[in-house]
Order: structure tokens, then C-alpha cells, then sequence
């Protein structure tokens, strides 16, 4: 979906795992392209609402929340919320 202007980005929280961490376990699921930011002062988590972990959000092109989660998010779903997002 890069192709139509989508971008996952991945925010770690977690201070006992690293970025280089999670860029590791994400290749070895085979996984696309992530842009993997580290929230140290928790700016992003306050912005977004967003203090449970695997809290999945989609955001549309004029930057409003599309979708909200705070629980895993299936592929399929998350597609959808996707498309509909575009």
C-alpha cells in the first residue's frame, strides 16, 4: 500500500527492549517496511491517547483518527480500516 500514500509507523514504548530489537523481531516475521520511532518522554503516547500497549490507530490523510484499537488487530481488519481510511 506505499504505492497509495500508506506508511506504518511503529512507536516503541517499552524500555527494556531497544529499537534495534524490535527492527530484528519485525524482520524475522518476513514483515514490510515500518518507519520505528521511540517515544522516550511519552509525548506521542499523551498525544494519541495511547498508554495500552499494541494500541493500533490509523490516522487519514487530513491527520483525524480513523480507527482505534487497544487490543491485537487482525491483518484482515486492519486492512479494512486502512482502505476505508484512504
Amino acid at each position: 500500500m506505499a504505492d497509495r500514500g500508506v506508511e506504518v509507523v511503529a512507536i516503541n514504548i517499552h524500555p527494556f527492549y531497544n529499537l534495534q530489537y524490535w527492527k530484528t523481531f519485525w524482520r524475522s516475521l518476513g514483515a514490510g517496511d515500518v518507519v520505528w520511532a521511540e517515544d522516550t518522554d511519552y509525548s506521542a503516547i499523551a498525544a494519541y491517547d495511547a498508554f495500552t500497549l499494541g494500541t493500533t490507530i490509523v490516522i487519514d490523510r487530513q491527520g483525524r483518527i480513523a480507527y482505534r484499537d487497544s487490543g491485537p488487530t487482525s491483518y484482515d481488519r486492519l486492512r479494512t480500516e486502512v482502505e476505508n481510511a484512504l
